[in-house]
């Protein structure tokens, strides 16, 4: 990001590098064992037996062959895949007649923010078209496949996340993760997070403290 704004002119001494408040975000909200514990109890799934999956956009939902690859790939998984399904996803499966795939999936209704970090830090992985997500991963160390053309988010390919589109690749990413996934895992536990190190709101402050007395 440094680099994008030198390249567009902006002056060396007006760039701070704070990091990202995701960090303090998810590392704050994380649900304390117990709570987690409450959570998989709730949806009746174990720690690292199952996969966390969102879906909402466009390129992925609106088109019906899109959509029904997706949701065929997920089904097709050797553990249980949990679906918070967003209101976007769910109109469009409704249109395109893909119930009888979701009968295949945990399917829950949209959870709030607190429990979706705690489900997927226990997960084995996560499968999602999310931005967020791809941030969140680094904070909690699960590995995410990104189901995308591309991604805004390229800090974290090759390490904490994998792209793909939608086909084949979802399940053969997915099959070689669950086959190594204590190792996996453990790899990624001693990778720091790209996005800082959870003070990027207290150097966020002393910039514009600094800034304010030039």
């Amino acid at each position: 990001n440094r680099a994008n704004l030198l390249a567009e002119g902006i002056a060396r001494d007006a760039i701070v590098v704070t990091g990202n408040t995701v960090v303090e975000a998810v590392t704050e909200l994380m649900p304390n064992p117990a709570a987690r514990a409450a959570i998989l109890e709730r949806f009746g799934i174990e720690p690292n037996q199952y996969v966390l999956s969102t879906l909402h956009r466009p390129e992925n939902v609106d088109v019906p062959h899109t959509l029904t690859t997706i949701l065929t790939q997920l089904a097709d998984l050797p553990m249980p895949v949990v679906l918070p399904l967003h209101p976007r996803t769910v109109a469009r499966v409704e249109r395109h007649g893909l119930g009888d795939l979701l009968g295949k999936l945990v399917v829950v209704e949209p959870i709030g923010y607190r429990d979706f970090l705690g489900l997927g830090a226990d997960s084995a992985f996560l499968v999602s078209d999310s931005g967020g997500v791809q941030e969140e991963v680094s904070v909690y160390k699960r590995p995410v496949l990104v189901v995308r053309r591309s991604t805004e988010r390229p800090e974290v390919l090759g390490t904490f996340a994998e792209r793909v589109e939608p086909g084949p690749d979802i399940s053969a990413v997915a099959q070689r993760w669950i086959d190594d996934l204590p190792a996996l895992h453990a790899r990624l536990a001693e990778l720091p997070s790209p996005y800082g190190d959870g003070t990027a709101s207290e150097r966020s402050v002393d910039a514009i403290a600094e800034l304010l007395r030039a």
